[in-house]
């Protein structure tokens, strides 16, 4: 049985936005073709872009850490208090640094609860400087977790960044999956709906794939990572498709943007069998 304990929950922040990086977004999430699967489509642009700049606001529970078999490890498990869908969140090949948060965040506005992996202490016993919660083996136990601590097996997703977003596209059992930056290589195959999301300042020339892959104008690699602040050099991560290390590029306009736009797609993707029928365009009203 896995162990949890209440932890001091993060303080939700205030979110400045760009207008133009919410313009870009929300139309090419919005332009994804529907005979791809895609949550979004069907959504007009300008609705998009007028539900991402609403404030929500949902009671949730105080976070909870939980010990999962390895190689998942130490996780964090954030979730409303009603009834919800759930997200596992992989960490980048150093294990969670806290970037995870404004998507965690942006989740649980729209009442996704999350489970982020890599927490530390698996890290610390690895024998390679790999957090091994960023590795494809370590979706499994989490899903197998939530679907016996009653999630609903229907509404689980995964999201991973770097190195754990190439996880998140070969691992995800089928879940919709999404994978932030996963390096400018060929991408593994996903065996359900999946979003992939570049900068195209790190990769312009990205690799042939049947995924819905897109590339953010002007967002270089990792541009949620901290300690990288432009326009210094941010620091070097490694890549995750295993070249040399590449150095993050920090914009705080386009980790919230992006922020919205992947909890957007959770939220069609994940939408309850009742709700899920309902016309795209009637999810964009302004009442959220």
């Amino acid at each position: 049985m896995p162990h949890s304990a209440p932890v001091t929950p993060p303080l939700r922040r205030v979110r400045l936005r760009s207008a133009l990086t919410v313009c870009w977004l929300a139309a090419a999430l919005a332009a994804q073709p529907a005979s791809g699967g895609s949550p979004t489509a069907g959504r007009a642009p300008g609705d998009a872009t007028h539900a991402a700049m609403q404030p929500r606001s949902v009671m949730w529970e105080a976070a909870e850490m939980i010990r999962l078999p390895e190689p998942a490890g130490l996780a964090r498990l954030v979730r409303p208090q009603a009834a919800a869908p759930l997200v596992v969140i992989l960490p980048d090949a150093l294990g969670d640094d806290g970037r995870a948060e404004p998507y965690v965040d942006s989740l649980l506005a729209r009442g996704i609860a999350t489970l982020t992996l890599g927490l530390g202490e698996a890290a610390d016993a690895a024998t390679t400087p790999t957090d091994p919660a960023a590795a494809p083996a370590a979706i499994a136990p989490a899903l197998a977790w939530a679907r016996a601590t009653g999630f609903d097996a229907a509404r689980l997703g995964v999201l991973g960044f770097g190195l754990g977003g190439r996880a998140a596209l070969a691992g995800a059992e089928g879940v919709p999956a999404v994978a932030l930056y996963p390096g400018c290589a060929v991408l593994p195959d996903a065996t359900g709906p999946a979003l992939v999301l570049m900068g195209e300042a790190a990769c312009p020339s990205p690799p042939a794939t049947p995924l819905t892959l897109r590339l953010i104008p002007g967002a270089g690699h990792a541009w949620d990572a901290p300690g990288a602040l432009w326009p210094s050099p941010g620091p070097a991560l490694p890549d995750p498709a295993g070249g040399p290390r590449l150095p993050a590029r920090a914009d705080h306009a386009v980790t919230l943007l992006a922020a919205e736009a992947i909890a957007d797609w959770f939220e069609m993707a994940l939408a309850a069998p009742a709700t899920a029928t309902a016309p795209a365009a009637g999810r964009w009203n302004n009442s959220r």
